[in-house]
């Protein structure tokens, strides 16, 4: 008998060895309990904020952007992967997004249409890659406002490019830039981050074309002004007039002030009154114009879409008015119809009367 019972017990377990999904038919939860064979599998998932629908990508060891995402995602989160080239066909199934974001990777190499067709692009974040060059297509992207680039290799050659996309955030701190980006003017541009970079001047001339500039942070900078001329406190005169909110540690004038006290009395004198040059003025007045042509527009469209608005509102109030006669004088000539046919069939019948009464009497 218990050999029976051994052989027994050995089948059982034979057969919970090979068949797993017993356990199924022997009081288990339920069907939630079969292991999915690609539950370990690393994917994107998909979320939905703001009304945004995101492919969420992050650490997932990702050596080029997933060719398989749903077309319509808006916003795209791939950071801490292991990306190294951005090619043309990166992003090209992706024509709806508004947000991508790429920091912490590998990138290196971006080509030149990479963000072409990214025409409802609002902020990209590049940060912590190795790039050394940017596609001159990302500036000229529509709405394009917030671009980080922190911690790259950009050099001064990379914003030698025509900009008209409207940025607004420019985050360009720990690269290798030696100057204030010249980007020409810049009317919409408010926070500039240049900070741990090798910019060693920097004068009024260089923020002019910034003319709503708010923030600017020039930290960690080798900066260095002549003690002999009024660079310095132009520069800080230009950020006072334009209430321009900077850092202030690299920008205390006494620190690149002559040695001589004489010297130093001197250029305190002269720059007592600081005067900025032609250039830093027209440069400015440049950028304001764009607001004021900008302004103009958008108010002159404005008084259009009034005028376009009111004259929409006369055409159907008068259509509403001729639609309400119409159905006034159509019930009336209906009224005047079933009155006429009234009287019509009241005289038939006195005629019909009249007749059997005559023929009566003449019988």
């Amino acid at each position: 008998m218990s050999i029976f019972l051994f052989n027994g017990f050995l089948l059982l377990g034979l057969v919970v060895a090979t068949v797993p999904d017993v356990f199924l038919v022997l009081g288990s939860p339920g069907p939630t309990q079969i292991v999915d064979r690609d539950a370990n599998i690393k994917k994107c998932r998909y979320n939905r904020a703001y009304s945004l629908l995101e492919a969420r990508c992050t650490t997932l060891e990702l050596q080029e952007i997933p060719a398989n995402l749903k077309t319509d995602i808006q916003v795209l989160d791939a950071t801490v992967n292991r990306l190294r080239e951005l090619t043309n066909d990166s992003l090209s199934p992706y024509k709806s997004l508004a947000y991508i974001y790429l920091a912490d990777n590998f990138i290196q190499n971006i080509e030149e249409a990479t963000f072409a067709n990214q025409h409802y692009l609002q902020v990209l974040d590049l940060t912590k890659n190795g790039c050394d060059g940017l596609p001159k297509s990302l500036f000229q992207l529509p709405y394009l406002r917030t671009l980080y680039l922190e911690n790259n290799k950009l050099t001064d050659s990379v914003f030698k490019v025509p900009v008209s996309s409207p940025l607004s955030v420019l985050q360009l701190a720990k690269n290798k830039l030696t100057k204030i980006p010249d980007i020409d003017v810049q009317p919409t541009l408010t926070h500039l981050n240049v900070s741990d970079n090798a910019i060693a001047s920097i004068s009024s001339e260089d923020l002019a074309p910034f003319c709503s500039l708010k923030l600017l942070d020039l930290s960690r900078n080798p900066i260095r002004f002549s003690g002999e001329d009024c660079k310095c406190q132009e520069l800080n005169a230009w950020l006072k007039l334009r209430q321009i909110e900077a850092t202030p540690d690299s920008l205390d004038c006494n620190d690149w002030a002559s040695e001589s006290i004489a010297a130093t009395t001197t250029t305190a004198g002269q720059c007592a009154n600081v005067r900025f040059s032609n250039r830093t003025r027209q440069l400015y007045d440049k950028c304001s114009a764009v607001i004021q042509r900008k302004v103009e527009t958008e108010k002159a469209r404005s008084v259009w879409i009034m005028v376009v608005s009111c004259v929409s509102v006369f055409i159907v109030f008068v259509f509403a008015i001729l639609f309400c006669v119409h159905r006034r004088n159509r019930r009336r000539r209906r009224k005047q119809k079933e009155q006429q046919q009234q009287q019509l069939t009241a005289n038939n019948a006195n005629t019909e009367l009249l007749n059997s009464n005559l023929t009566s009497g003449n019988s």
